[in-house]
């Protein structure tokens, strides 16, 4: 299975960049954050770009994400011939990060754009094969929801046993699919036999979360839980630690990286693999658009994991008690909880 897994928000710009420069017939891109500063006009410039030479562009932006992107950099893809869609729904966000490339290659996992993000440690994950065809359909979906009008057809996709495939997308957010992460992530917390390893910017769980979580650690599994000690909002901070104080009270390991990791991913008996869009917080489980492939395939699932242990090496494990609570932590995250507040990347 041909695919290449980027470890950073550059390595990966650089990478998505060289795709859509290269494009012969397409570019379908949705983004959370698209900014509009230097490194978000390398992509606008590529788009544009391409939209002349006669590629098909199709840009959907999520309208509170990318609220930088109102101006005039719209108007320069679109007078090339490119399309620019927004998303915009009440207490749903389009949460995801998808490149597809002459509906042959695509982008998918955490990584947004912009000068803030150039140094944060993150994952995306770049696929050919017939899993494409599963994420050109999922796109168009999206388009469709989002008022876009051309005449895109959802590509065929043959269906079979998810468990038999190596590889599969995973899209969360509308209709029949409004809690498909929900389901995914129950069933794989529930049949894991020696260990879940997750990484994750953000942790702000649901409660059906942390009890299988903890209904796991009883059956005796390892749980281990990656996330940085300092995020870009400082009152998420005091949120991840109340709750890794929770967790790790329960018997999970929880870890404290330096730097920014933006990454989301989830390792199951090192055996199942997912990368994706998908924080571990209230949103992304219950009203955002997501996005994740999952695998089987042991050189991706050991690839990951390789990558999970050298962050692990690096990080601070976190105790039970051992006094990383500020005064006010346990109150923000109840309160947070109640008002339904999501980080934004």
């Amino acid at each position: 299975m041909k695919y290449r897994i980027f470890t950073t928000s550059e390595k990966a710009w650089e990478a998505m960049i060289s795709s859509i420069e290269s494009a012969h017939k397409s570019i379908y891109l949705e983004m959370y954050i698209l900014e509009d500063d230097a490194r978000g006009a390398r992509f606008f410039n590529a788009l544009e770009a391409a939209a002349q030479r006669g590629v098909r562009v199709i840009l959907i932006l999520d309208v509170v994400g990318s609220y930088d992107f109102l101006g005039s950099a719209v108007s320069h893809v679109r007078t090339a011939g490119g399309e620019v869609v927004f998303c915009s729904f009440f207490w749903k966000r389009l949460h995801r990060k998808i490149l597809i490339i002459d509906e042959m290659v695509a982008f998918i996992g955490g990584v947004n754009v912009g000068q803030k993000y150039e140094k944060w440690r993150d994952l995306q994950i770049q696929v050919h094969g017939p899993v494409v065809r599963s994420i050109m359909r999922s796109f168009v979906r999206v388009y469709k929801k989002c008022g876009g009008r051309s005449a895109l057809s959802e590509t065929n996709v043959s269906s079979g046993p998810l468990k038999r495939a190596e590889l599969w997308f995973v899209d969360h957010g509308f209709g029949r699919r409004q809690h498909l992460f929900k389901k995914y992530y129950e069933e794989r917390l529930d049949k894991a036999h020696t260990s879940i390893v997750m990484v994750t910017p953000y942790l702000f769980p649901p409660r059906w979360f942390i009890a299988h979580i903890h209904q796991a650690i009883l059956r005796g599994v390892r749980v281990e839980i990656i996330m940085p000690e300092s995020t870009d909002h400082w009152f998420v901070n005091g949120v991840n630690r109340s709750f890794a104080s929770c967790l790790s009270g329960l018997g999970a390991t929880c870890y404290f990286t330096q730097g920014m990791n933006h990454a989301k991913a989830m390792i199951v008996d090192r055996r199942e693999g997912v990368i994706g869009s998908q924080n571990l917080d209230l949103f992304s489980f219950n009203f955002n658009i997501e996005a994740g492939v999952f695998f089987h395939d042991a050189r991706m699932v050991e690839e990951l994991a390789t990558i999970i242990d050298g962050w692990k090496a690096e990080a601070v494990t976190i105790r039970p008690n051992q006094g990383t609570l500020r005064w006010y932590d346990i109150p923000l995250a109840f309160f947070l909880r109640l008002a339904g507040f999501v980080p934004l990347e």
